[in-house]
């Protein structure tokens, strides 16, 4: 065993932990958009902090084994200085959203029943579009990591990722808003 081994091992392993926080968001966020009480709120806020604990962890455990693999045996390649800038994004677009909606959460904590105007806010595209968002530029990474292509195809690759994650974050948060317009409340229609 070498320490560059040790290294992989602990890369691959922030690249689980990332998926399980994006996962943990994912589901937390699919609930909390459909919360209608004070129970149901703090529920799914306790899987959404999976998010914001594996999250940075996850940046750490792919960052510094990371960066070690780079000067031990690849040097500073156009696909790693993508990658990096990619995870960045990552990190950056992930805290700003949690902030938001960690705020959120906690003034809408103080009323028993969710307030309309809470329900509106909850179900705020920006948290849908980050999420799909940072789950394809994830992806986008995973693909510059297996395919190490040139810095013009590394870019685009990354940057048709966050483009379809968005535009996809964006039509799936539509279909909600359609949905609850056509029920005409703010509950979420279940689907038989």
């Amino acid at each position: 065993m070498t320490l560059y081994t040790i290294a992989l091992f602990l890369h691959v392993v922030g690249a689980l932990l990332l998926g399980t926080a994006l996962t943990g968001e994912g589901i937390a966020l699919f609930h909390l958009r459909q919360a209608t009480t004070r129970e149901e709120l703090q529920t799914w806020e306790g899987v959404a902090l999976l998010g914001r604990v594996f999250g940075p962890a996850s940046i750490v455990l792919i960052l510094l084994p990371g960066l070690y693999m780079m000067f031990d045996s690849w040097g500073w390649v156009p696909w790693i200085a993508v990658g990096l800038f990619s995870l960045l994004v990552i990190a950056i677009i992930g805290a700003s959203s949690g902030i938001r909606l960690g705020l959120l959460l906690r003034s809408a904590a103080s009323g028993s029943p969710v307030t309309h105007a809470v329900r509106v806010r909850l179900r705020a595209a920006i948290f849908v579009v980050s999420w799909f968002a940072r789950v394809s530029i994830a992806l986008g990474v995973v693909f510059l990591m297996t395919s190490k292509p040139q810095l013009v195809p590394a870019l685009l690759a990354i940057a048709i990722a966050a483009a379809v994650g968005s535009a996809t974050g964006a039509l799936v948060a539509r279909r909600g808003e359609r949905a609850v317009e056509r029920s005409g409340s703010m509950e979420v229609p279940t689907v038989e």
